[in-house]
């Protein structure tokens, strides 16, 4: 990706108030425009366009209300979640399987020897392509020295960050669904915002390791996980596993 040609992706999430939205929806659950016009400042019309944009990228599922009553029902707002948004035909599914095809595509041309269909891959095929489609330039350890990691460089959002912190928990909210979504061993356990200059570290627990029990997700700073002996860690990088 060039900065002349950002993705859809990158461009929806630039917005602050797009990631306003998302934060309330995140941290409140469903919502009507209503509520996240008062919530945020924006005008109900504004607020509207803005969520529209963000249902058109998958990030955000709408539903009219419920009710028995007679008239025209509200509109109901969520942050897209490991529920409603599963179904086939889904905005969150076609970009997953899009990004399965992709890597398998790029593992064929270079001949990587890789389980193409594997839960694992899936994940690790829809986390880059959110990632490289969101304007990260990252690199994802699996079973590495330091356990499982996503090192994210050169945040495109860093300028926003620096006024607005709560757009790396929406980020990791999003990260967070993301890998529920695809029904994989991988979850997000934490994300590490600035541990370098221009890094981010996003760490992820495997359900499939040994190494010891599950915990919630944070955001901030956690202990170190559990280092097991590994012969040679596999490193993904852009759907392709590198050893």
């Amino acid at each position: 990706m060039t900065p002349s040609t950002p993705s859809s992706s990158y461009r929806t999430l630039a917005s602050f108030s797009r990631i306003q939205l998302l934060f309330f929806l995140q941290q409140r659950g469903t919502m009507t425009v209503g509520d996240l016009a008062e919530a945020t400042g924006l005008h109900h019309n504004t607020a509207r366009e803005h969520l529209q944009r963000l249902i058109g990228d998958g990030f955000v599922t709408c539903q009219p209300e419920s009710k028995d009553s007679k008239g025209r029902p509200r509109m109901l707002y969520s942050a897209t979640a490991a529920g409603p948004d599963r179904a086939d035909g889904s905005i969150r599914a076609a970009k997953v399987e899009a990004a399965e095809r992709n890597g398998d595509q790029v593992r064929r041309m270079l001949r990587v020897e890789a389980v193409i269909h594997s839960p694992l891959q899936r994940q690790l095929d829809a986390l880059d392509d959110h990632l490289d489609q969101s304007g990260f330039d990252a690199r994802l350890e699996i079973d590495g020295t330091d356990g499982n990691r996503v090192h994210l460089h050169e945040c495109p959002y860093s300028e926003m960050v620096k006024a607005h912190p709560e757009v790396c928990r929406v980020h990791f909210g999003l990260l967070k669904t993301l890998l529920e979504v695809t029904e994989g061993p991988l979850s997000a356990d934490a994300l590490h915002p600035l541990v370098a200059p221009d890094t981010c570290t996003l760490d992820l627990h495997r359900s499939d390791a040994k190494s010891g029990t599950d915990a919630e997700p944070t955001l901030g700073p956690t202990a170190e996980p559990a280092v097991e002996e590994q012969s040679k860690p596999a490193i993904i990088c852009h759907g392709v596993s590198g050893l």
